[in-house]
């Protein structure tokens, strides 16, 4: 029996300095119009892909938690929730040990260069980016109920413009 885990880079943000104009630090960045817009368009993309999220889980950035809403539209019945872990800086075994505790479809919101180096992980066994995580971009892994780094496989691994073709 193996395990889904979709990964997911957050959309397109406004840039740090325009956010600090705005008075928001780094956390608090947004979505820009574009990032929204976007960021909707790949999670109806993803759905055509996808029969269903159990969990959608960001980081509480707030980038990554308004990229989650835009996925939550296209997956209604996915429970939501933000996890301390998806900020920037993972520990990538302590991610994979906080995934296996879960059940069923797992979609993981957060931030490069960590996502992409927690694919490589659970990839290769080393935390290497194996693939480019572009904003909005998502990789489907399939590893075993209870995986190992260096188990999981790459099903797939799409631009947000690639996933808004499919929508």
């Amino acid at each position: 029996m193996s395990r889904t885990v979709l990964v997911i880079r957050h959309g397109i943000a406004e840039e740090p300095v325009d956010a600090a104009i705005a008075g928001r630090n780094d956390a608090r960045r947004e979505l820009t119009k574009e990032g929204w817009h976007k960021m909707r368009q790949a999670a109806q993309g993803l759905a055509t892909l996808v029969d269903g999220i159990d969990l959608l889980v960001s980081s509480p950035l707030v980038r990554a938690v308004q990229t989650a809403d835009c996925v939550a539209e296209a997956f209604p019945d996915a429970k939501r929730a933000q996890h301390p872990g998806l900020s920037p800086g993972v520990d990538h075994s302590a991610l994979l040990q906080w995934v296996m505790r879960q059940k069923g479809t797992l979609a993981l919101v957060g931030h490069e260069p960590d996502l992409s180096e927690w694919i490589g992980y659970m990839v290769s066994g080393a935390p290497r980016s194996l693939v480019q995580m572009k904003k909005g971009a998502v990789c489907k892994l399939e590893m075993p109920e209870q995986a190992v780094p260096g188990e999981a496989q790459i099903t797939w691994h799409l631009s947000s413009k690639q996933l808004g073709m499919l929508g």
